[in-house]
């Protein structure tokens, strides 16, 4: 049996269109949407449900097993509906379907009755609209680790209820959870309530309170965001990183001025033709006398571009060239447009990986390798070209 708690009464209170929900660790927000949702589909025919994440193998480790745990209780769970292991069949015609983001799945192009991001601050954003754009009902939860196109696109809509949660709205939370998550603060503050550890103090802002924290070790801790690019800038080369179905196609713009650099995102999109990307990477204020560095491993893909207007040239050695950017835009800040939505995910949730002392590879790291290829190869390259000019 389905007891309610705080965190379920509290969600399923929520009326407009788009249903935020920032908790903390163990607030129970998952599993009260879960709830609902399957609530849902068995009180309304031919209801298409759409549950969706970053990545679909962590899916069946974490929301696709709580999905069949809820059922297995509510003792409605009928294993031959489960299809394929991402998609249950209800008796009356309506349907749950799991997708990750990280796939090209049909999905992300279909109309659906309710749409549910499952950790949404692990999402681009323009997967976000593809189907939110389409969805009747939007509900997203996440842990506030960093802010993101959600904390500043979203929540600030006339048509969106936000909600924040924490540990003490979730009753049934076991008692050696609710512990370890106290402990963050004991670990983190004095007793008079001053910091005196910075990490465990983040840790209990974030998984603790549902407060937005920090993402710890970020390539790029130190840029601000500028409403448009400045007249009197110098573009001074153009970055792309080449996608298709899976990984995006992503473009960006590099801009100087008095010292600092100021980046603008140009196409950051699934599905596109090399002529199609061209074309948009045009429209959105690419210039034709600019130098656009890419992959050096597409060489078909950038002759593509040339032959769409795109002055596309391979950049330098990928290892060299990474070290050498993320050395060159770390020496003081730098600033990204207001409409470069995906290029602030992207620098919030790009890190260092521990183990190896690189950057951590991700779907959330399309602009950046633009952004490599641009600075690591533009900076030193020793040929004659046009620097266009805003």
């Amino acid at each position: 049996m389905i007891q309610a708690t705080t965190a379920l009464r509290k969600i399923s209170s929520l009326r407009k269109k788009i249903k935020v929900v920032r908790g903390g660790q163990g607030s129970g927000k998952t599993i009260s949407i879960l709830i609902l949702l399957i609530n849902h589909a068995f009180r309304k025919q031919d209801r298409e449900i759409l549950i969706l994440s970053a990545e679909l193998t962590k899916m069946r480790l974490t929301v696709i097993k709580d999905f069949i745990k809820i059922m297995k209780i509510m003792g409605v769970y009928d294993d031959n509906r489960m299809i394929g292991g991402t998609l249950y069949r209800f008796p009356n015609g309506s349907f749950i379907k799991f997708i990750g983001l990280d796939k090209d799945d049909v999905g992300k192009g279909l109309r659906s009755h309710v749409a549910y991001f499952n950790e949404v601050n692990k999402c681009d954003a323009e997967s976000y609209r593809q189907v939110a754009s389409r969805a009747d009902q939007v509900y997203c939860d996440y842990n506030p680790d960093a802010t993101f196109f959600i904390d500043d696109d979203v929540i600030p809509r006339d048509d969106c209820d936000f909600l924040q949660l924490t540990f003490e709205d979730n009753e049934l939370l076991p008692q050696g959870e609710r512990e370890e998550i106290l402990n963050y603060y004991k670990l983190g503050y004095n007793a008079d309530g001053t910091i005196k550890n910075n990490y465990w103090a983040n840790l209990w802002q974030v998984y603790g309170l549902g407060n937005i924290g920090s993402i710890q070790g970020v390539v790029f801790p130190n840029w601000g965001i500028v409403n448009e690019i400045d007249s009197k800038s110098k573009l001074l080369f153009t970055g792309v990183d080449f996608g298709f179905s899976v990984s995006k196609f992503a473009a960006l713009n590099i801009y100087y001025l008095d010292g600092d650099y100021y980046l603008d995102e140009l196409v950051y999109a699934n599905n596109l033709t090399n002529p199609d990307a061209a074309k948009q990477m045009i429209q959105s204020g690419y210039l034709r006398s600019c130098v656009c560095w890419c992959d050096h491993a597409e060489p078909k893909s950038i002759e593509e571009l040339r032959r769409s207007g795109i002055k596309a040239m391979p950049c330098e050695s990928k290892t060299d060239i990474k070290t050498y950017a993320i050395k060159k835009l770390n020496e003081r800040k730098f600033y990204i447009t207001k409409r470069s939505i995906n290029l602030a995910n992207e620098l919030r949730h790009y890190v260092w990986d521990e183990k190896t002392g690189k950057p951590q590879k991700s779907h959330l790291d399309h602009l950046m390798d633009a952004l490599m290829y641009a600075i690591g190869s533009g900076e030193k390259y020793q040929g004659n070209y046009a620097i266009g000019s805003v």
